[in-house]
């Protein structure tokens, strides 16, 4: 067992879909796929990502290449968030220094570049993940991404002590967040709780419906807009306040959702290097079983639409109309709701605007995929989009 959130206990994660055991072979490959598992960095992101490949492709452990292609499944599990922490250190260290030599000015604009280069650092990171999970190409390996929705929910709403964060996660964040901002409101105590902040455009209105892989995509975006934001580099304290502290949370989310053998923390699995065998580890084997299971569910939505069209069943095949028949249709129901948001705009409540925002955001991706299936024509216009551009 495991400490999860709030100091819960969890149950390790079980892949709740093994693969049939005769189309299953040593070190976690399938029959037929003699592909083995790498850990490869980008040379463009210094994101580092698990990956399965040829054994003739040349590429081998801990390589280093210049960007990782869209068609390799890629796995996130220790090192991958981890190794954001560096520029993280970085960041922080060189904020410290300015705080011993507060009134150094050419000091400190060296050390401001050195901060905007790992910040650099940290948007190219961060764009990598959020597209790359988004698109269905990255995975977290041994992690139910439901279960990683619910607990981030958890963190946001009820939240979790600080204390336990800082402990499990071998920092001093979180509460010195905490007594900083009761020694500047001039509060006693420290608030105990952590909760992460959504930023408005990422409100939890908005993110809660989505699915959680997107929800988990909308997350890195949020962190990734706080990254971005100049005025959390004020200080130590404010980049702790509005930056640090989100990233961690989302890599304790992520370990207390995560089965334990993801770690890499076996004693069988220390020292991956490109001179070493890594294929009979514990990990890998994990990685190797738990890429090809995933690669072939999501593989799938990752095809383009022609692809993506099974061969026409005739004996079951419905014959829709045509296009002018069928928009004709659909279309007008789609007019009236954006009618009917047009309306919801001029509603004086605090929550319309989110309402409004929901049902238009749900109300374009129906239309596309109408779109994207040949319901549609796929060069109809949306009507949410021109009646709301009329009004604008």
């Amino acid at each position: 067992m495991e400490v999860g959130l709030a100091g819960t206990l969890v149950t390790p994660y079980q892949n709740p879909r093994p693969a049939p055991e005769g189309n299953r072979g040593m070190n976690g490959n399938s029959v037929g796929d003699d592909r083995i598992v790498v850990l490869l960095k980008s040379l463009e992101t210094n994101n580092r990502f698990y990956t399965l490949v040829k054994p003739e492709s040349g590429m081998r452990n801990a390589d280093a290449i210049d960007h990782f292609p869209p068609d390799l499944p890629l796995g996130i599990a220790y090192p991958c968030l981890e190794d954001g922490l560096n520029d993280f250190a970085v960041i922080r260290t060189t904020f410290e220094t300015l705080d011993v030599f507060p009134d150094d000015e050419e000091l400190r604009e060296e050390m401001m570049d050195i901060i905007d280069d790992a910040r650099g650092n940290l948007k190219r990171r961060l764009s990598e993940l959020r597209d790359t999970v988004r698109s269905g190409q990255a995975h977290f390996l041994g992690t139910v991404l439901e279960e990683f929705k619910a607990s981030v929910l958890t963190q946001v709403t009820k939240g979790t002590t600080r204390k336990m964060l800082d402990n499990m996660m071998k920092l001093d964040v979180f509460e010195s967040v905490a007594k900083t901002e009761a020694a500047t409101s001039g509060r006693f105590d420290p608030e105990p709780m952590y909760r992460y902040e959504l930023l408005p455009e990422h409100s939890l209105a908005l993110l809660e419906p989505l699915p959680a892989r997107e929800f988990i995509a909308r997350l890195f975006d949020d962190v990734l807009d706080s990254v971005e934001e100049d005025s959390n580099y004020v200080s130590k304290y404010s980049f702790d306040r509005f930056v640090f502290q989100k990233f961690i949370a989302v890599m304790f989310v992520n370990y207390a959702t995560t089965d334990s053998l993801f770690y890499g923390t076996n004693r069988a699995d220390y020292g991956v290097a490109s001179d070493r065998d890594m294929q009979d580890t514990p990990l890998y084997q994990a990685v190797a079983l738990s890429l090809r299971q995933l690669e072939q569910e999501y593989e799938p939505t990752r095809r383009s639409p022609e692809e993506r069209r099974p061969p026409a069943d005739q004996s079951r095949a419905v014959e829709l109309p045509d296009f002018a028949r069928t928009e004709q249709m659909l279309v007008q129901p789609f007019a009236l709701i954006g009618e009917a948001l047009q309306l919801l705009r001029r509603v004086d409540h605090p929550r319309s605007r989110e309402c409004g925002q929901i049902i238009s955001d749900a109300t374009r991706r129906l239309f596309d995929q109408l779109r994207t299936l040949g319901i549609i024509s796929p060069v109809a216009a949306d009507p949410i989009d021109e009646l709301l551009s009329e009004e604008a």
